[in-house]
């Protein structure tokens, strides 16, 4: 009977734990409802809220001047308004000569009480399925008296209609239900990843190790499906138009139909005459000559393509070819698309990442929570690059993807082995830590597989040689890797045995390269770089160490230009010591300050004793060291692009996550806390810039004005 009474006990406690559990995974559902609720209503339609309940006022008839047609510019001039104004409706139809809708710019000056004439009171631009903006809060001294609305068109031929013109009434409301959708799911996942989560005890993680597994697989997922529709936003690039304009854009296609030929340069016969052009030059390099002579014979003249001995030939990595386009050309005969040879690269970036902070995890910081091991991966694998590039999915995108993907491979593989080495000496313990985020395997390490993980990883490390060779400097990160455990090895053979696997590969991949160099260029060092036929003229450009301060400056520290007009961030200066002519295109910023998480940098002295404690002060100061170097080497060779921020990004953001890493290891609960939340912020807040970069570099408004004023309207 006492049993039977201790039972029932039991099972009351049971349910009514169940029942607070259930109460409060309700309550933080209502929670997030109520806070979706205020964020839509109280930001994304706050003019609505505030103009419930009035009728619109028409605006007296417009007096026209100017011919849009023409002039690509024309004025609305609304007289006489007489009346206090809040909120104003100004929508036109702004069709070019095909009927096909244009993006509405307007420039408002108004009269009123406080001044008799008018003066400027802002700019609003919409477009005509996207009409949100046409909705706005005109804030006038006292009552208005004139308004003026001037339209400019960035095309010729372009009709009009006013569709509606009035004042004081109720805005619509706009409800979003991806919005909704989205927000919903962002407070839900700021609640479940919030410091003092459950997500954060890695025993719970351990007794369900499938679990992890299909976390991991489903972030992949979710992360890709995100990508995937972003890429595809700008019909611009995914279905490029079959013009002279673009043709450099197909040099990858051109180039695996060569090799599928058995050649190396690209042209066809359709570029003969441009050729013979270029022959005629006395130097083809020089662009202001180059465009004269073809625009006197009516062609357009190549672009970004490397002209030698009367040939056109790809500069760009052979590699990401031969892993693509090469085999689909082979197994269809058609061109594979680029924006899915983009997205393999891009899913390649984020395998990469995961697999890199398990590696780095499991080598020196075990007891890492599972959960904070997916919010650096996320971070890493997103923010080092592949955000950057969301929107211009172009071939220029897959040499540094693919070199990022392998160097990302080539470390996690060299940690892993490492770590086996250690293992199979005895160094380090094999079994397994229900608090270590990833428990180690029972059994004996065999040598064979460290030797094969050495190999392997040096394979991947020397590919990027075929696809951007800056990435070769991540392959001096193998010496704080696996030197100190070559040094250790007892027996010679072992050494020699194991420094020789790590060198094989490099030599197997560099003697095809150098003759594939040798045989389009004459040299085995040559790349074809010099050669381009761009802005500047290659051959001439050299080494002027007057470019390096605006290099640095413009990569590391340059403050960016924000506002509150979307997309907030923008174009950041464009002033440069250097007086001469070097390549340039807008910067947005340094990455020292669109980079939150690189702020961890400037807390590696107070940490130089732990550091050195777990060995780690090499792997953390030679990627800064290696920075500079890639800074030095872009600027000088290349220029100063917002792209190549790629060949040096992921070095930052390693050693920042060996710093956090490090700190959280050491840290106390509080501490741990705010780590966790700076994670948080600084993962949301470098999504968001680099995507806002990706707006801004892709042209969007130019090339896509729907699907910028769509993303406007999400976002506003």
């Amino acid at each position: 009977m006492i049993r039977s009474r201790l039972r029932r006990g039991t099972c009351l406690k049971r349910k009514r734990n169940a029942m607070k559990k259930l109460l409060k995974t309700l309550l933080v559902v209502l929670a997030a409802l109520a806070l979706t609720a205020v964020c839509e209503l109280m930001l994304f339609n706050r003019l609505s809220v505030f103009s419930l309940g009035r009728e619109w006022t028409p605006l007296p008839t417009p007096g026209v001047t100017g011919d849009l047609a023409a002039d690509r510019t024309l004025t609305l001039s609304f007289r006489n308004v007489e009346a206090p104004v809040s909120s104003c409706h100004l929508e036109l139809a702004v069709r070019d000569d095909a009927g096909k809708p244009v993006t509405v710019n307007v420039r408002l000056s108004i009269s009123d009480d406080g001044s008799s004439e008018l003066y400027f009171a802002g700019d609003v631009s919409y477009f005509p399925t996207h009409n949100k903006g046409a909705y706005f809060r005109l804030n006038s001294y006292g009552a208005l008296h004139e308004l003026s609305a001037q339209l400019t068109v960035p095309k010729d031929g372009c009709s009009w209609q006013l569709l509606a013109a009035e004042i004081n009434g109720s805005v619509p409301f706009r409800i979003s239900l991806p919005r909704l959708a989205a927000l919903f799911a962002f407070f839900l996942l700021l609640y479940c990843l919030r410091p003092g989560s459950p997500l954060y005890d890695n025993r719970l993680w351990n007794r369900r190790r499938w679990a992890k597994r299909l976390c991991v697989l489903l972030i992949l997922l979710i992360n890709l499906l995100l990508l995937a529709n972003l890429v595809r936003v700008i019909p611009y690039f995914t279905r490029p138009p079959q013009n002279s304009d673009w043709m450099h854009h197909q040099q990858y296609a051109k180039l695996a139909r060569a090799l599928a030929e058995g050649r190396t340069w690209i042209e066809t016969e359709a570029d003969r005459p441009g050729l013979e052009l270029l022959a005629q030059l006395p130097d083809p390099y020089n662009v202001s000559a180059r465009y004269a002579l073809f625009g006197a014979n009516g062609r357009v003249p190549p672009w970004d393509t490397a002209y030698h001995s009367g040939h056109l030939y790809v500069y760009f990595g052979v590699v990401p070819v031969l892993l693509t386009y090469l085999p689909c050309y082979l197994i269809t005969g058609r061109n594979l698309p680029t924006v899915y040879a983009v997205l393999f690269s891009f899913a390649l970036v984020l395998l990469g990442a995961f697999l890199l902070l398990r590696s780095l995890i499991r080598r020196w910081f075990p007891r890492t929570p599972f959960a904070l091991y997916l919010l650096l991966s996320v971070l890493f694998g997103n923010c080092t690059c592949i955000l950057l590039y969301s929107l211009m999915p172009s071939f220029y995108v897959l040499p540094i993807c693919f070199s990022l993907a392998f160097v990302c491979f080539a470390l996690a593989l060299w940690l892993s082995a490492a770590e086996r080495w250690l293992r199979s000496r005895g160094t380090e313990s094999g079994s397994g830590d229900a608090e270590a985020c990833f428990p180690h395997r029972g059994g004996k390490e065999r040598p064979a597989a460290v030797n094969l993980q050495i190999l392997l990883g040096s394979l991947f490390a020397a590919l990027t040689a075929g696809c951007r060779p800056q990435f070769l400097v991540f392959s001096a990160l193998a010496l704080p890797i696996l030197w100190p455990l070559v040094r250790r090895e007892r027996r010679l053979s072992g050494r020699f045995l194991r420094v020789l696997l790590f060198a094989l590969p490099y030599l197997a991949a560099a003697l095809p390269l150098m003759y594939y160099n040798q045989i389009r260029f004459g040299s085995p060092f040559d790349f074809g770089a010099n050669y381009n036929l761009t802005t500047n003229n290659m051959p001439l450009r050299g080494w002027n160490w007057s470019r390096l301060p605006d290099g640095l400056w413009d990569y590391l520290f340059r403050l960016p230009n924000v506002d509150l007009c979307f997309p907030w961030l923008h174009e950041a200066g464009s002033g440069l010591a250097y007086l001469g002519l070097t390549v340039r295109e807008p910067m947005y910023g340094g990455v020292l300050l669109l980079h939150p998480f690189l702020w961890l940098l400037f807390g590696y002295f107070p940490l130089r004793g732990e550091l050195k404690k777990l060995g780690l002060r090499a792997l953390i100061l030679l990627p800064l060291a290696l920075t500079l170097i890639v800074i030095v080497a872009d600027t000088e060779m290349a220029g100063i692009l917002v792209r190549y921020t790629g060949d040096f990004l992921p070095l930052l953001y390693l050693s920042a996550t060996l710093i956090f890493l490090t700190r959280w290891q050491k840290a106390d609960a509080p501490a741990k806390k705010r780590l966790t939340l700076f994670l948080l912020a600084a993962l949301l807040a470098t999504a968001v810039v680099c995507f806002l970069m990706s707006v801004n570099d892709s042209h969007l408004l130019a090339r896509y004005p729907s699907g910028f004023f769509r993303l406007k309207d999400l976002m506003n």
